[in-house]
């Protein structure tokens, strides 16, 4: 698989810019997904096609013209193996199936032929750190303490009458669970129905390899990595639960990113290389800076492909000056790699809710889909968010039943609910009683009602991604940081060394902000608007006003240096 993409200064060298333009090289054959749209689905919540409340397989098939049409390069979909649903399918127990509530092997055959029509690829869930307590490789490692399996797992005695550590659970309580039969305790970071993997263990490690070899067979075009930080431990197993200097309170020294883990990531990386059609790693990091993320790459670039940049997804107010940072720093110090933005997905709350002001949230929804979309690098977008789709209300949640469709009542069901596709009952997502309640905002905010309507963010999302595809300076450009004059503005260009360039001027307040631009290239100057919301004029030279949360993109006609 070709290299990432180096980070050159050559864009500036050509154009006089005053500012370093931050760029990747555009190579002839570079990687599909170096430029791509990733779309999220929850398969839970996004079709049903059956009519059972719970969307499926053959639902997502059956949407795959709504997907062509809107400009996605590829779909993550979320685990659909056979699960007790303690984590909604984070719990696997056979990773190698299809759960009978989201259909068969044949409809995954069948979703990947119709996908690949359309020229959509498919990335799989694949939950690396830990199984379900019902797979039959923990049921056997459970077995006995001398069963072949038993290390495949971690197991561990406990200590003075108690568990062999007071590690804490990145879901509450300790990260260790007593099994009477051995008399032993089995170590898990999330729930106890989620035993920690060892993959220390050569078997475990090669069936998992086999695992990532199945779906590639099967069509898949990579995988998408579930809790990477997670999968080696302290083989000493300290009594240490003070976390790192600024990290995060679950990122903790003897469980999180260990070095061990580089291993696994490099041979998986091997796995996906010895397969054609560039399959690619988009994995969960859960890094606390900028340095951490950029590791995860690898040392030679041959490691996770795209890791998911927290830095950015994790902040849930609007700050220029804190996204201008952001942006900055990973254009500028993950050595050349591929950066991926996202706000929202099935563990985030929905960037409308995280950002919105209950007045103008529309308009704060195209403004974050710019912050996304108008990056170089990979974007990842969640199922509806193309829709404005926000939380939903906790009340309409705590008041919806359990059942056997949602056995379990989850905080996070607020961003997991249907996909909103008509103001119908159920939103058109079923025809029968949905696992989720279906948001009040349905009624205005569905596909059927937005596509028609020029000024709805759907349309927007459209744009933006016609943008990226056909526009070079949103294709290949550089990232140029520039200064806006303006606390509340982020501002910055992308330039070919070809001499083609857009302006992005974005207004994160709810006042009209005046803009003096700083970092251009000399001469430079805006010739039409590509896309801009509210309705604005082509901004005349470096100084000019943006609308409240407005955005502007401008095409930029430039001068090379001779």
């Amino acid at each position: 698989m070709p290299r990432p993409i180096k980070l050159m200064l050559l864009a500036a060298l050509l154009l006089g810019a005053g500012t370093a333009a931050v760029a990747r090289a555009p190579a002839a054959k570079a990687p599909w997904w170096t430029h791509a749209v990733i779309y999220e689905i929850y398969p839970r919540s996004f079709q049903d096609s059956n009519g059972d409340g719970i969307g499926d397989l053959n639902g997502v098939t059956q949407r795959l013209d709504y997907l062509q049409k809107l400009g996605v390069d590829a779909i993550w979909l979320t685990p659909f193996f056979p699960s007790p649903n303690a984590d909604f399918g984070y719990d696997v127990s056979d990773y190698t199936a299809v759960a009978p509530e989201y259909g068969t092997m044949a409809d995954w055959d069948a979703l990947v032929r119709a996908a690949n029509q359309r020229g959509i690829r498919i990335l799989v869930d694949f939950v690396l750190n830990h199984s379900s307590d019902q797979h039959p490789w923990f049921k056997e490692s459970r077995s006995s303490r001398v069963n072949p399996k038993r290390d495949w797992y971690v197991w561990r005695d406990g200590k003075d009458g108690g568990p062999p550590t007071h590690w804490p659970s990145i879901f509450s309580g300790t990260t260790w669970t007593y099994d009477a039969k051995t008399d032993q305790y089995y170590y898990h970071i999330f729930l106890p129905q989620q035993p920690d993997v060892n993959w220390a263990n050569p078997g475990l490690r090669a069936a998992m390899m086999d695992v990532a070899r199945f779906w590639l067979k099967r069509g898949a075009s990579g995988f998408r990595l579930d809790a990477t930080p997670y999968l080696f431990e302290d083989t000493a197993f300290p009594e240490d639960p003070t976390p790192q200097a600024g990290a995060p309170s679950w990122l903790k020294p003897y469980n999180s990113e260990r070095p061990e883990g580089h291993g696994v990531l490099r041979e998986l990386r091997g796995v996906l290389d010895s397969f054609p059609g560039n399959p690619v790693l988009l994995g969960e990091s859960a890094t606390a800076g900028i340095d951490g993320l950029r590791a995860v790459y690898g040392a030679n670039n041959d490691e996770i492909n795209l890791p998911m940049n927290f830095l950015i997804g994790n902040m849930t107010r609007l700050d220029a000056t804190a996204f201008k940072a952001r942006s900055d720093e990973a254009h500028s110090r993950l050595g050349g790699n591929t950066p991926v933005f996202f706000f929202s997905s099935h563990d985030h709350s929905r960037q409308w809710s995280s950002f919105g002001d209950g007045a103008n949230n529309d308009q704060i929804a195209k403004l974050t889909a710019t912050l996304t979309l108008a990056q170089p690098g990979t974007a990842l977008l969640y199922y509806g968010e193309e829709l404005g789709m926000g939380d939903m209300p906790t009340d309409r949640l705590k008041a919806f039943p359990l059942g056997p469709k949602r056995p379990t009542a989850d905080e996070r069901d607020k961003e997991r609910t249907p996909m909103q596709w008509t103001a119908a009952a159920n939103a058109g997502f079923s025809t029968g009683a949905p696992w989720l309640p279906v948001s009040p905002q349905t009624g205005t905010h569905n596909v059927a009602a937005e596509q028609v309507d020029p000024a709805s963010v759907y349309n927007w999302y459209a744009r933006l991604m016609q943008l990226r595809r056909d526009t070079p300076a949103l294709r290949d450009g550089a990232y140029v940081p520039l200064d806006s004059g303006n606390d509340n503005v982020f501002a910055f260009a992308r330039l070919t060394p070809e001499g083609q360039g857009a302006l992005v001027v974005i207004n994160m307040s709810a006042t009209i902000q005046a803009v003096a631009l700083h970092g251009l290239p000399a001469g430079a100057k805006t010739r039409r608007v590509l896309a801009a919301s509210p309705v604005a004029a082509v901004p005349a030279g470096t100084n000019f006003s943006v609308a409240p949360y407005g955005v502007v993109i401008a095409d930029l006609a430039l001068t090379p240096r001779r």
